[in-house]
């Protein structure tokens, strides 16, 4: 892999990205909110814990069409990203950056093993652990980034386990016999300590979510695709030419749209025909519908751009960029409080409503987070875990308090 030299050499923070990182946390935390932070399978005891009505499964279908794994693919596109911008940070400066790089990913385990205690689906910890594999691409060129983002985004690892297996004739997971340690954990969280829910957390919780990300779901490896995609971006330098772009962005909404209606036709037919879904027509329909949440996030993200460049633009961003410059402090916070209101070491509500009301929940949440976050960055240079993690990764304490001297940014 030769080194391809970016096109890009940002100078300031990009207020763009970090509103779409505040765009990209809401739908997170909308998405958690709905699933009331189980992080888990539910028992068929408890399978419409989240829908008491009809309008629950309205906010729950718009959930799961406009939400679940498009937010997720924009804020590890944007963490891809953000390793350009510490590289390229790191290269004017003629710092050294690996080293320093794999111990920032090392901190941002610890604190993602600490948050997994309260919440199950972190993802803080995957992201360290897939994030030393961009050490490998830390010279690609940018042909290289494409087109191994292509091989781990389009599901080409969850057909070679599937093959692996189908080779040794090793059995597929068998779900239901799941369901006991399901409604075990439900009712730990539902009624468990704080202790007792950390242990939870610490041994099945951590099992189950490794499985998930690295089986055949393959949501690690489309995470890792994600973050080769954000430095290639990075080096084209689109966020920092966002203006120039407006006919693009135009193009890729229609051209979205297209594709997403051409792709539900397809898997309207194919899955009408599958009987059994650990087959390979059943991985391939798995990793089509993989690509239908890249291409409905795609469409999101191009709609939040062309706002962003509209006459209300500036005070959009100005709301969402504090939030999204704190991404890692809200993000943990989110948890913190989501599972104080259904956790049973907090109030204990898990199943007591519906998803509508936690719809709406999540939104009020977010609105007092990012009043939060104006009046904190006011006082202050970064988030609390943000300047923690920062001090952490230079073996000093940063500076926290913002100076009068200090541009905003």
């Amino acid at each position: 892999m030769t080194q391809s030299i970016p096109t890009s050499t940002p100078t300031k923070r990009i207020l763009t990205v970090d509103a779409l990182r505040g765009f990209a946390l809401l739908g997170i935390m909308i998405v958690h909110m709905i699933e009331q932070y189980l992080g888990s399978g539910a028992p068929k005891e408890h399978q419409n814990y989240a829908a008491h009505s009809g309008v629950d499964q309205v906010f729950m279908a718009i959930s799961g069409i406009l939400l679940q794994g498009k937010f997720f693919a924009i804020f590890s596109f944007l963490f891809g990203l953000s390793f350009f911008l510490q590289m390229e940070t790191a290269r004017r400066k003629a710092e050294p950056f690996i080293g320093r790089f794999v111990w920032r990913l090392l901190l941002l385990f610890v604190i993602g093993f600490i948050h997994s205690l309260f919440y199950a689906g972190d993802i803080l910890s995957i992201y360290a652990m897939v994030g030393l594999g961009l050490v490998l691409f830390y010279r690609a060129s940018n042909r290289t980034l494409l087109i191994f983002a292509g091989i781990f985004m389009c599901g080409v690892p969850r057909l070679i386990l599937w093959a692996i297996r189908a080779a040794y004739d090793i059995p597929p997971t068998d779900w239901d016999s799941l369901d006991p340690q399901n409604a075990w954990y439900f009712d730990t969280v539902k009624n468990g300590s704080l202790w007792e829910i950390f242990k939870a957390n610490a041994t099945r919780g951590f099992s189950m979510k490794l499985f998930f990300q690295f089986d055949t779901n393959s949501r690690g490896y489309m995470t890792f695709g994600l973050f080769l995609l954000g430095i290639w971006v990075g080096r084209t330098g689109f966020f920092e030419k966002l203006a120039q772009h407006r006919r693009l962005l135009i193009r890729l909404i229609w051209g979205s749209l297209i594709a997403i209606a051409i792709l539900a036709v397809a898997l309207a037919f194919l899955f009408k025909s599958i009987t059994d879904y650990n087959s390979l027509p059943a991985m391939i329909g798995m990793s089509l519908g993989d690509t239908g949440n890249y291409l409905i996030a795609v469409f999101e993200v191009s709609i939040f751009l062309l706002l962003c460049l509209g006459k209300r633009g500036p005070g959009m961003i100005g709301a969402l960029a504090p939030y999204g410059k704190m991404a890692l402090t809200n993000y943990v916070m989110q948890s913190l409080i989501g599972t104080f209101i259904f956790f049973g070491w907090g109030l204990g509500q898990i199943g007591a409503w519906g998803a509508s009301i936690n719809f709406g929940l999540a939104i009020l949440v977010y609105i007092l987070q990012v009043q939060f976050c104006k009046w904190w960055l006011k006082k202050y240079q970064y988030g609390p875990l943000e300047w923690l993690w920062r001090s952490g990764t230079q073996l000093r304490w940063a500076p926290l308090r913002r100076l009068e001297t200090h541009a905003a940014m």
